[in-house]
């Protein structure tokens, strides 16, 4: 069987057995996230399928992701039929004129690796130079780069960093800007947006494809741009690989298999991160849950609660009065608005991080954080990825949650050295009476004792006053 390998895994569906097809339709299937997130809540499942299927039949053609070439190769194998590869990836002539840049030995071997075997994912937990790896990257290779993001943040932080790293004007295509360069930073909902003759001519443009914070390649959103770019080359950066909707094997399917995996214990050995202290802080906070109904009105009544939210506030307060850098994470806007205003009165300067703020005040807020003009930001999950804000020692969990990628990425925030940073503490608000949120601390408490490297019991807990 030929297969011809652009931006995805193309067949002449008439060189391919019936039986061959069957199979791998199983082994490209895998359970519909939304299917099963309707039978959890009771719903009837309506248009949803139970399973996603990531082959694709259409034009006498049959198409898979790039990545599964090695599922191709088994699933013929079983019938004794050897595939033949037409490699028809884009590499560029044009060559960037770009510095050699210095690399941890972690970060070169991840570099090495894309560059011989061409496309995979680099997981280091935060803190540990992802972006670092991905500019080594362009460094090593020299090809016109299209940078993928999510967010307007994460494209300034890319920007920033390959203007001072590389000297590179890169381009930007999001925030109403369409700004194509040799090295270009999109945001992905912007390229989503656009007619389709108009992005594959675009995306057909580079030999290195970067996805920020890869994990997200599992969203429709993502893979079905992921899936139109034919360059030789793709890096999927990420702190997060696992995804608790069963479809973390999308990450091999559309970037390649993990170049480098490195831990945090193997990074606070190096001396690269620090080990944060973790804090249990207990509430008197109570609520009758009795089933899913009563979860939004609980997380309504956790947000207003006076006396859970006074403990929080004071103990902000202490920690940026004591000269430390504080973040306060919290799912809901009116919550975030409601403690910044606490802290305020305090005497104690604080602002709110959300996603309804202007991208330049965002930008200088973060700026106030770095230099230490700022003592508080009070955020929403918009701040759980790719916040750049190294002198941050405190992190305050408001808010219920157990999410596993969240965890890691709010840890991560704390692990950064900086100079002015003698020592890192992250505060979780408790609420033990309260059975369902007391076994979500519990998974929280897990996962940060996995984390850090040391047993459940040696994380302290404090009993607060609310």
């Amino acid at each position: 069987m030929r297969a011809r390998v652009d931006a995805a895994l193309t067949l002449d569906a008439r060189e391919v057995p019936l039986k061959v097809v069957e199979r791998l339709s199983r082994m490209l299937s895998f359970p519909n996230p939304a299917f099963l997130d309707r039978l959890r809540l009771g719903l009837n499942p309506g248009a949803e399928l139970e399973t996603v299927c990531f082959v694709e039949q259409r034009g006498g053609e049959l198409r898979l992701p790039r990545g599964a070439i090695h599922v191709l190769r088994r699933a013929a194998a079983q019938d004794g039929l050897i595939v033949a590869c037409e490699d028809a990836r884009v590499l560029p002539e044009e060559r960037l004129d770009v510095p050699a840049l210095g690399l941890r030995d972690y970060q070169s071997n991840a570099v090495e690796k894309l560059a011989k075997v061409t496309q995979g994912t680099v997981v280091i937990p935060c803190g540990g130079g992802k972006t670092r790896v991905g500019m080594g990257a362009i460094a090593k290779l020299r090809t016109p780069t299209l940078i993928l993001v999510h967010t307007l943040d994460l494209a300034e932080q890319w920007l920033g960093e390959l203007k001072d790293k590389l000297g590179l004007e890169a381009g930007l295509i999001g925030d109403g800007e369409e700004r194509p360069a040799p090295v270009t930073v999109a945001v992905i909902q912007a390229l989503v947006r656009w007619e389709t003759s108009k992005l594959e001519a675009f995306l057909g443009g580079f030999g290195l494809l970067i996805l920020d914070e890869a994990h997200h390649v599992a969203a429709s959103t993502f893979h079905s741009v992921v899936d139109r770019c034919p360059a030789r080359y793709r890096l999927g950066l990420t702190a997060t690989p696992d995804r608790e909707d069963g479809l973390t094997a999308l990450l091999d399917l559309f970037l390649g298999a993990p170049l480098v995996t490195i831990t945090h214990d193997e990074l606070v050995a190096a001396g690269v991160l620090t080990v944060p202290d973790i804090h249990s802080i207990e509430t008197n906070f109570t609520y009758l849950y009795t089933g899913a109904e009563d979860y939004a009105p609980m997380l309504a009544a956790v947000a207003s609660d006076p006396a859970r939210n006074a403990l929080i506030v004071e103990h902000v307060v202490s920690e940026a009065r004591a000269g430390h850098v504080c973040l306060v994470l919290s799912g809901r806007i009116d919550h975030c608005h409601a403690l910044a205003a606490a802290i305020e009165a305090e005497g104690v300067s604080a602002a709110v991080l959300t996603g309804e703020v202007k991208r330049t005040v965002r930008k200088e807020l973060l700026d106030r954080a770095r230099a230490g003009e700022l003592a508080v930001i009070v955020a929403t999950s918009l701040a759980d990825e790719g916040l750049d804000l190294p002198r941050l020692s405190r992190v305050f969990l408001a808010y219920p949650g157990r999410a596993r990628g969240r965890t890691v990425q709010r840890l991560g925030r704390l692990m950064r050295p900086h100079a002015e940073k003698t020592d890192a503490a992250l505060f979780d608000f408790v609420d033990r009476k309260v059975p369902l949120l007391r076994r979500h601390h519990l998974e929280r408490r897990k996962l940060y004792a996995e984390v850090l490297g040391v047993p459940a019991s040696k994380l302290g807990t404090r009993r607060g006053a609310a």
